[in-house]
């Protein structure tokens, strides 16, 4: 879980550089976020999710409600980029603030992924899978944040 802190203060970074105006810049931080993003997307798809399904998971919160997020998440971030490209061939205080606010709603949207995640996801395996096949898990991990 240490990983959403990471992709928190990546994201930050992305943004204090659109507050400077530095679109070069931010477009390099957003780009290392998105790698980070997708990276630990595809470690829970792969193999974090599979299990959950084959316990069963909460039936609150099945799996295809965390795939349904992190397709947002994509499609959020994929947006974000082409907006700070748009931002970096012409910059626009409008446009600028535009993006801030679809930000907002994207930052509420991993808020509540993130808490999924920790009061759900994560500890419901932390009783069901032994402790071998959790640091086989961990040892498998693309991202490394």
């Amino acid at each position: 879980m240490a990983h959403h802190d990471g992709l928190a203060a990546s994201f930050f970074a992305h943004q204090r550089a659109l507050l400077d105006r530095d679109f070069a810049r931010a477009a390099g931080e957003l780009a290392a976020y998105r790698a980070a993003l997708w990276a630990h997307m595809h470690d829970e798809e792969s193999a974090v999710l599979p299990r959950y399904e084959a316990f069963g998971g909460d039936p609150d919160t099945p799996v295809r409600l965390f795939l349904g997020e992190h397709g947002n998440l994509r499609k959020f971030v994929d947006e974000f980029v082409a907006r700070v490209e748009a931002l970096r061939a012409a910059p626009d205080d409008r446009v600028l603030l535009e993006l801030f606010d679809r930000q907002a709603t994207f930052k509420n949207l991993m808020l509540h992924h993130d808490l999924r995640e920790r009061n759900v996801l994560y500890p419901f395996l932390a009783v069901r899978l032994p402790l071998a096949e959790q640091a086989v898990i961990l040892a498998a991990r693309t991202c490394r944040a």
